[in-house]
């Protein structure tokens, strides 16, 4: 087992690799699955019971793990493409070639968690590249920074599992036994931290001073009465309806925006269907691209918009001026809402009217991501997950097909989506005049406030002091040491303390400190190295 395979097989599986990861950015397909991955190692190898029973073990540790909000977790799938490859390669027996492929996978798919990392703090570098190239009015830049975005990701599995393949496990096994604990342990723990800057970036743009309390009972909700997630979405979205349908509607001048309106529809779109259709495919492949911890979806998010900003802004200083625009945070989830509030913007830049669709960017995309998350990461994927695990174990390639229809189910629902969006974002405009877009942005802004109040502590659960505290007491005469650890007393505080001390920390610095995202992705960088190290956190 010290020996690798040929070159042919090893870039096969590195391919394999980067084109998995970079599915799964794009048209969600689930090519990155373990089973799916287990199955097409196995048939690579000449050996797929042995890659379906990897990838189905895997598949089942994986249950309920998404990368909720940036967050890095397991890999489990380059774990099954390593494990599967090293466990054919085994020459042993059935079972004891599945304990064997699993030892190494198991490993792999943790260390993996900081190469993920790396890759994902690396693409900041592009997003900075189209800022420069936005500046120079360079649009062949612009999409290039976006396009070759998807390099750290892509490559970030390709190359390990390369080498990994081609100089077998002997050496791989060297290299991450011989990786200093402490910095496993710092690395690790910037990941954990690390999410906490996209949900101090998404409060500053709510209305968190006006609707604290909206935060405060989705934290109570998840923290003391242990209720999941999906149950505090669906008692968000009754309470923020029930509180607004009390409040009555304040119209504000209402005739000077119904002339506005009425202008509105007056005027000829330049904007044809080829376009529309030509912004959606790239919203639907390529949105997260160029994802990074600094913007996370701005950059594929402008590109995709790119075209319907063209046509409506044919002047060249006006039409970089609208891309610009477009390069501020945002992050929803890609395939769930994402498409909805992605068609009504680019309805609002069609009929002129941008910062409605700023607005409605801003307000919709917590509430969707909090939604889509549950949905897809809690609900529905772990439901099918069980199901394509055990039928993997038994040795079928159902499973692999049933995870790759739910990929397919996903990419597919992303067009009438789009639709739906762009044919409500038409009607949101004629809906100025009666109040109707700030009503629509104050609910969604208190329903994602509700809703983040329960995933902070969610997401950022990891965050959490292994110190304890010794002291000498005398019990009956006797000299006895006893442990406190630190973390209970804070529990007994408060739950989910430091979560919710790192995520305020971090919009106090962005709100009040005016520190820009980068400062603030160091910052939280360097602290988690060295709180990890150290064994703080």
């Amino acid at each position: 087992m010290a020996n690798g395979y040929g070159i042919g097989i090893a870039l096969i599986l590195a391919i394999w690799s980067y084109i998995q990861i970079i599915a799964l950015l794009g048209p969600a397909w689930l090519l990155s699955d373990p089973v799916v991955s287990g199955l097409f190692v196995g048939a690579v190898v000449g050996n797929i019971p042995l890659g379906l029973g990897i990838g189905g073990t895997l598949e089942l540790m994986s249950l309920g793990l998404w990368s909720y909000g940036g967050a890095t977790i397991p890999d489990y799938t380059t774990g099954a493409i390593v494990g599967t490859a090293f466990a054919a390669l085994s020459k042993l027996a059935p079972t004891e070639a599945m304990a064997a492929g699993l030892a190494v996978a198991v490993p792999v798919s943790l260390f993996m968690t900081q190469l993920d990392v790396l890759s994902r703090s690396l693409t900041t570098v592009f997003i900075h590249g189209a800022d420069r190239a936005v500046e120079k009015q360079d649009d062949a830049a612009f999409s290039g920074w976006h396009l070759w975005g998807q390099l750290p990701w892509g490559l970030s599995r390709a190359i390990p599992v390369f080498f990994a393949v081609w100089l077998g496990s002997g050496p791989i096994q060297v290299l991450i036994n011989n990786i200093p604990a402490w910095l496993t342990r710092g690395l690790g723990t910037m990941g954990h931290i690390l999410p906490a800057l996209g949900f101090g970036i998404l409060l500053t743009f709510l209305p968190i001073e006006k609707w604290w309390s909206f935060f405060v009972l989705g934290f109570v909700m998840f923290a003391y009465l242990n209720v999941p997630l999906v149950g505090i979405a669906l008692a968000a979205l009754a309470v923020v309806i029930i509180y607004f349908s009390l409040k009555p509607v304040q119209t504000g001048e209402q005739q000077a925006e119904e002339a506005t309106a009425a202008k509105v529809e007056e005027t000829k779109s330049p904007v044809t269907h080829g376009d529309l259709v030509k912004a959606m495919w790239r919203h639907n492949l390529t949105l997260q691209l160029s994802w990074n911890y600094e913007r996370m979806q701005a950059l594929g998010y402008a590109w995709s918009i790119a075209p319907i900003l063209k046509k409506v802004f044919p002047k060249k200083d006006e039409y970089f001026a609208a891309l610009k625009r477009h390069m501020v945070f945002y992050n929803t989830h890609p395939f769930v809402g994402g498409p909805v509030i992605f068609g009504a913007d680019c309805a609002l830049e069609e009929k002129r009217q941008p910062a409605v669709g700023d607005s409605l960017k801003v307000s919709l995309m917590g509430p969707f991501a909090a939604i889509g998350d549950t949905v897809n990461g809690i609900l529905v994927r772990p439901i099918f997950a069980v199901f394509a695990g055990s039928l993997a174990l038994r040795g079928s390639v159902g499973g692999a097909w049933l995870m790759l229809l739910l990929g397919f189910i996903w990419f597919y629902q992303e067009f009438p989506e789009f639709w739906l969006g762009y044919k409500q974002g038409l009607g949101l405009v004629r809906q100025v005049s009666s109040g109707a877009i700030t009503r629509i942005v104050d609910i969604a802004s208190t329903a994602a406030l509700f809703i983040m109040g329960g995933f902070i502590p969610s997401i950022l659960a990891g965050v959490k002091t292994p110190l304890e505290i010794t002291k000498h007491v005398m019990i009956e005469g006797k000299d006895v040491v006893q442990s406190v650890k630190i973390q209970d007393t804070f529990d007994k505080i408060l739950p989910y303390m430091l979560p919710l001390a790192l995520v305020f920390c971090v919009y106090w610095l962005l709100k009040k400190k005016h520190w820009t995202n980068l400062q603030v992705l160091l910052l939280l960088a360097a602290a988690g190295i060295i709180l990890g190290a150290f064994k703080i956190l």
